[in-house]
């Protein structure tokens, strides 16, 4: 009489399981939501703004868009760490579903923290140079604003 007991709980953890799994991937994809919906208006902006910058306020839109970066990247890392977690420990743990396990050892998780890295370094070196183009080319009488930054 065990068996169909221990095979409705297992399936009762299963459900359990999907259902954290599944949050999980939801709040991955809000993180990464906010961090696309937040650069292309900010690369948006820096290209076709004609004006300058002054340096004090680009520098302090600098520092908060390289702390809402770090931050973010953080988040996105420590979530796939979690679902790479529970991908392992549910397929070492649960052979009797062959077919799940079988579908997640084929979307294994294991690099997407390394390109979360490079992503969003990449993400931040665009809009530093964005940045620095519009710094300050009026201060030196520069073509570009970067002349004007690293010369001074």
């Amino acid at each position: 009489m065990s068996g169909p007991i221990d095979r409705d709980n297992q399936e009762k953890e299963l459900f359990e399981y999907l259902r954290v799994y599944v949050m999980i991937w939801q709040k991955i994809d809000f993180i990464w939501g906010m961090f696309i919906t937040s650069y292309i208006p900010l690369f948006g902006f820096l290209h076709f703004y004609p004006g300058e910058i002054g340096t004090g306020f680009g520098g302090l839109f600098v520092i908060a868009i390289a702390a809402f970066t770090y931050v973010n990247a953080q988040a996105l890392r420590q979530h796939y760490d979690i679902a790479t977690t529970m991908s392992r420990e549910f397929r070492r743990l649960n052979r009797g579903f062959p077919d799940l396990n079988a579908a997640l050892s084929r979307t294994a998780h294991d690099g997407r923290a390394r390109m979360v890295l490079f992503t969003h370094g990449f993400g931040f070196a665009g809009f530093l140079y964005l940045m620095g183009e519009r710094v300050g080319p009026a201060d030196c009488e520069a073509v570009s604003g970067w002349i004007c930054l690293l010369s001074g």
